[in-house]
């Protein structure tokens, strides 16, 4: 994997903090883009509980959508939280998700190759894509990239109910971003690896 910025989204963040190796080993420090852009520090907080993510020994997942090199949404959310708002979802749209995980999550890590399709994210980067990362501490313990293709194609499976649950989490968090606003989908649900 080349961290040349040529090859990746904004580039002079990549100078100081390349990001992971295909493989991530165990406790690597988290890259810079997966820090807030908004706040232009690492998270501290989960968006949904306000807690300090420090205090979660479970640990927390950073997600970020981009359009081109655009950050568009980002936050964080202690496991605790991700696991409500799963748990929010309908029977539905759980038994979707897993149907959709299981016929497509790949054996990738990283932010090179989507995590549910073959795409690479040098055809990906130039629209819309997210990347995700699991943390404890200040180490990610594992990443991913989805593209916009895979991403609306889970947003497609959720139940009504489930695109209820995931707008009332948007407009809490995301006063200022339309319903209708891609790559954040108003039918969408949280990306889960």
């Amino acid at each position: 994997m080349s961290s040349d910025s040529e090859d990746h989204p904004h580039g002079d963040e990549f100078q100081d903090n390349p990001l992971p190796r295909e493989e991530p080993s165990e406790g690597e420090i988290i890259p810079k883009i997966l820090h807030s852009f908004y706040e232009d520090r690492p998270f501290v907080s989960c968006t949904r509980c306000g807690e300090s993510l420090l205090d979660f020994d479970e640990g927390y997942r950073i997600s970020k959508n981009f359009s081109k090199d655009e950050c568009i949404i980002e936050y964080a959310l202690c496991l605790p939280c991700l696991d409500a708002m799963l748990d929010e979802a309908s029977e539905e749209s759980k038994v979707a998700l897993a149907k959709f995980h299981s016929e497509n999550l790949r054996e990738v890590s990283g932010f090179n190759e989507c995590a549910l399709c073959d795409k690479k994210f040098d055809s990906v980067k130039d629209g819309d894509y997210s990347f995700a990362g699991v943390c404890q501490g200040d180490r990610m313990l594992d990443s991913a990239m989805v593209c916009f293709d895979c991403m609306e194609a889970m947003a497609n499976i959720m139940s009504e109910e489930t695109r209820r649950s995931w707008d009332k989490f948007r407009e809490e968090n995301f006063p200022g971003v339309p319903s209708d606003f891609e790559p954040f989908p108003s039918q969408g649900a949280p990306i889960v690896f």
